[in-house]
């Protein structure tokens, strides 16, 4: 009776235990490997990290720009630049010493540019002091001893602004205008300076709208324009400053601008790779990278890069990692800017490695992750996002993710949930590259500031002050589970439905029809497809697959051929599946030809600024126009780098615009004319929107009958 007892004692406090156990682990959630977790301790709290993004910030620069507390800080890492070569040779000594083999230093043509700093004074009526300013990458600086001349005030630097200044007697040539650039009005810094080169100005004085929200910050960005007059930026404070003074001044108010910068056409920029070979699957690959070029100190943009980039790849090291597949690490030059007089003068780097250097990498590469900053003050959150084929992998890693670092200090004490979504790879960053070339992208790291820290991108305020080791660790820890995961896995994780469920909100079905656009074969295609993903997925979750180096083979191979043919360039340098820009486009035209056959010319000549183009071609001269949209967005030229391929056409419609605004204006009624050149136009957009349906019909049909083909493997 007593052994009984004590028994029924032992298997009651057994299974308290369990329990205990079972609650303590759904408290806890799914757990890191335990190769993770060893990973997680080499990482540490980001110690090696924040001391390596401190010296990519504050070193190899080309000029020094004191700050208060480092003196000999230096700024600007640009294309081609010495000191990105410097950074070059430097993140080669790093990986080295980290342990990545082989290392190597790869070489690729760019338009350098040097900058040594830049600065405006008002020198008369009265002289200010000096106000620091910056040049854009892509315009020469100013001549020796600097660019003086009157200044005059010409609002947003449209063709409508200059012709308000003629009428008020004023003229803007020979001078230097004030200009404030929007992005939300006249998208980028080209339109306006072209503008005022046309107008006869001699250089500008810029003024951000949408940049620069902290105080005396200083904004410059790649120029994406010609090579002509002399443009600089100074903080806001500073350009109110000036134009009160040209407005309110009875005399002319005379500026210097000094802009100490050099282009070289013929120049030199280098990738640097260092690799973690296989063990068992060394032929395919997981990519890690960012970039190493910077504006100003560059500390979130992209230091933090840098410094998650071998962040993730020494705690690998340090703990042992012994990866199945190959692990590439890639640090990239010129992503800020490469090239002159392009429309795409940025991420060059990212676009040579792929496209030049390793075109080989699409097809064997199962994941690419992007690090494109990160590593911010106070973030207390993880985001794990990219392409839709890892939508369902990346959800699955949510609970690990936040169950380590929700019983970690010090992360547990602010750690809020990780979320996880999909989108197409940005054109603002290296990723584009990639990802269009059939590489699935990765975009993971931490999250969610609080307090929320005010934006200092491309300003000299993007500084160590806005970076904390514990954010960096953070993110190196999320990244590395999230690749170590992939390269475990049996077979690449792709489930192709998802895709599907992207584009399916991009399709107008009514626009699409009444514009005559046949679309049956490609909804039959489509739905297949997807059908067929959502089949091999149940496959790679259930009995898998015996050979599961083929099958991989096969799903990188349909990865490629989906990626790289559905992902365009469009809008306003958007990531666009085909169709977009085109129906768009045709939905405007078509609402345009009823308009003007109604007799609404003025809510027509509202619509026609709608199409792709219009919107910053109604506000310039015909000269910038046609450079900067026509030719510049011409998808025959040669140098549109990671555009090549895949740019939408743009539809010239200038002189339909002007003429109907002119007639409006007169009262003119007739307007045959000009629809039968925009009905003629809607023509071309038409074929060119069923070219794109009957491309992705075709696309899609051919990744079904792989995905049909991966389901027969044993």
């Amino acid at each position: 009776m007593r052994k009984h007892t004590w028994t029924a004692r032992l298997i009651l406090a057994a299974g308290l235990l369990l329990i205990a156990a079972l609650a303590i682990g759904a408290m806890r959630g799914p757990q890191l490997t335990a190769e993770e977790y060893a990973f997680a301790d080499a990482v540490g709290v980001g110690e090696y990290a924040y001391t390596l993004n401190e010296i990519m910030a504050y070193t190899m620069g080309s000029f020094v720009l004191p700050l208060p507390d480092r003196q000999d800080a230096q700024a600007f890492r640009t294309c081609g630049s010495a000191a990105e070569h410097q950074g070059a040779d430097f993140l080669v000594t790093q990986m080295i010493s980290i342990g990545l083999d082989p290392v190597v230093k790869e070489p690729f043509p760019v338009q350098a540019y040097e900058t040594r700093g830049a600065s405006v004074q008002v020198i008369s009526p009265t002289a200010s002091e000096v106000m620091l300013a910056s040049g854009y990458t892509g315009i020469d600086g100013t001549p020796d001893g600097g660019l003086s001349g009157e200044v005059v005030y010409v609002g947003l630097g449209r063709m409508q602004d200059y012709d308000a200044l003629k009428a008020a007697g004023g003229s803007a040539e020979g001078k230097i205008v004030l200009v404030d650039v929007s992005e939300e009005d006249m998208y980028w810094l080209q339109f306006p300076h072209m503008e005022a080169r046309i107008q006869g100005a001699i250089g500008m004085v810029v003024h951000w709208l949408e940049y620069g929200e902290i105080e005396d910050s200083v904004v410059t960005h790649d120029a994406e324009t010609e090579m002509s007059i002399p443009a600089v930026s100074v903080s806001n404070k500073n350009f109110a400053r000036i134009k009160e003074m040209a407005e309110t001044s009875d005399d002319p108010v005379v500026v210097k601008i000094i802009d100490t910068a050099d282009q070289a056409l013929s120049g030199t920029s280098y990738n640097v790779i260092g690799y973690i070979q296989g063990t068992t699957r060394a032929d395919e690959l997981v990519i890690v990278a960012d970039h190493y070029d910077t504006h100003w100190y560059g500390a979130s943009d992209d230091g933090s890069g840098v410094a998650r980039l071998l962040g993730i790849a020494k705690g690998l090291v340090d703990s042992g990692y012994q990866p199945a597949r190959t692990l590439v690490f890639v640090a990239t030059g010129c992503e800020e800017w490469g090239w002159t007089d392009t429309e795409y003068d940025w991420s060059i780097g990212a676009y040579n490695a792929i496209h030049n250097q390793h075109p080989e990498w699409a097809g064997k590469t199962l994941g690419y992750f992007n690090l494109e900053g990160g590593g911010t003050i106070g973030a207390t959150s993880v985001s794990l996002s990219g392409m839709p084929e890892m939508e369902n992998f990346r959800k699955k890693l949510l609970r690990p993710i936040d169950t380590y670092f929700n019983n970690t200090a010090p992360y547990m004490s602010y750690y809020v949930p990780s979320v996880a979504y999909s989108e197409l790879p940005s054109t603002w960053a290296d990723q584009f590259s990639f990802g269009s070339h059939g590489i699935g992208i990765m975009n993971v790291g931490s999250r969610r500031p609080r307090p929320p820290v005010p934006s200092a991108y491309h300003t000299q305020m993007d500084r160590m002050d806005r970076i904390s080791a514990e954010s960096l660790a953070m993110s190196i820890i999320s990244n590395g589970v999230v690749a170590m995961r992939l390269d475990r896995s049996d077979v690449a994780p792709y489930n192709f439905a998802k895709w599907v469920k992207l584009m399916q909100g991009t399709l107008w079905g009514p626009t699409l029809s009444q514009n005559g656009i046949a679309t049956s074969d490609f909804y039959a295609a489509r739905d297949r497809f997807k059908r067929e993903g959502e089949s091999v997925w149940k496959r790679i979750n259930g009995r898998g697959f015996e050979d599961t180096a083929t099958a991989t083979s096969m799903l990188l191979d349909t990865q490629k051929l989906v990626a790289s043919e559905l992902i365009t360039v469009g809008g306003y340098v958007e990531p666009l599946f085909p169709h977009e820009h085109y129906q768009s486009d045709i939905w405007v035209l078509d609402a345009v030809i009823d308009l003007l056959n109604a007799g609404d010319i003025d809510t027509a000549l509202e619509y026609l600024r709608w199409v792709y183009g219009m919107w910053e071609g109604t506000n310039v001269s015909p000269e910038v126009y046609q450079e900067m949209i026509i030719n510049r967005r011409d998808p025959t030229r040669d140098d549109l780098f990671w555009a090549t391929d895949r740019l939408a056409v743009y539809t010239d419609l200038y002189s339909e615009y002007f003429s109907l605004l002119a007639k409006r204006d007169t009262g003119d009624t007739d307007y045959s004319a000009e629809l039968a050149s925009i009905q003629a136009k809607y023509g071309d957009v038409q074929a060119l929107l069923q070219g794109a349906i009957d491309s992705m019909t075709e696309t899609l049909s051919t990744a079904a009958d792989n995905l049909k083909a991966i389901q027969l493997l044993k």
